[in-house]
């Protein structure tokens, strides 16, 4: 594992101030230690830089899922990303196991979007129009495998909120492997399993 005390903590950014400038106070008779200490907090103030990245990729992904945003959502994830389903069939809001390619990906919601419009309100035992889905992540855990490539594994929870009751709709994990494109963190492949 690559990631550092620094990143763990979440102390890089005033951590790394602190050894910059206090590694210029005083004089040190070897510098190549202060050379080596400066490229240490360089190095840990990127990494949280590019974490910070990660999450807010993730989060897009996250929140365009929940609000049926088809272009947030896909945007999280490289042109040529790969999205499994590990499962021996379609699970419900699916059509298929595998999406190859944005575009692809980009058909979890809008197929999504164009069922429910075309959903009958007398079979259904809720108002569509108060559905409401929150989707959250925990036990997240953001490896880094290089500077352009990480991992990502996190618990999933759907809740689902209806004119009729509240309920948990559903569990799971993602693994996620991202990558580092033109400076922008991306979903190279999504593993979710239920």
């Amino acid at each position: 594992m690559s990631t550092t005390p620094f990143l763990r903590f979440g102390a890089a950014p005033g951590l790394a101030a602190g050894i910059l400038i206090l590694s210029g106070c005083a004089p040190a008779p070897d510098t190549s230690v202060d050379d080596a200490v400066v490229e240490t907090a360089a190095m840990a103030a990127l990494r949280f830089a590019d974490r910070e990245a990660i999450e807010e990729t993730l989060s897009r992904a996250n929140i365009g899922f929940e609000k049926s945003d088809p272009d947030m959502f896909a945007n999280a994830f490289a042109e040529d990303a790969v999205y499994e389903l590990v499962s021996d069939a379609p699970v419900f809001g699916y059509e298929k196991l595998l999406y190859t390619g944005r575009d692809d990906i980009r058909t979890i919601i809008t197929d999504r979007i164009a069922r429910s419009e075309a959903a009958d309100p007398a079979t259904l035992s809720y108002d569509p129009a108060s559905l409401r889905r929150y989707n959250r992540n925990t036990d997240e855990l953001i490896e880094f495998i290089d500077p352009e490539r990480a991992r990502h594994i996190s618990t999933w929870l759907v809740v689902m909120k209806t004119n009729v009751d509240i309920h948990m709709s559903a569990v799971g994990r993602y693994e996620d492997e991202l990558v580092k494109r033109n400076g922008q963190w991306l979903i190279a492949k999504r593993r979710r399993i239920e």
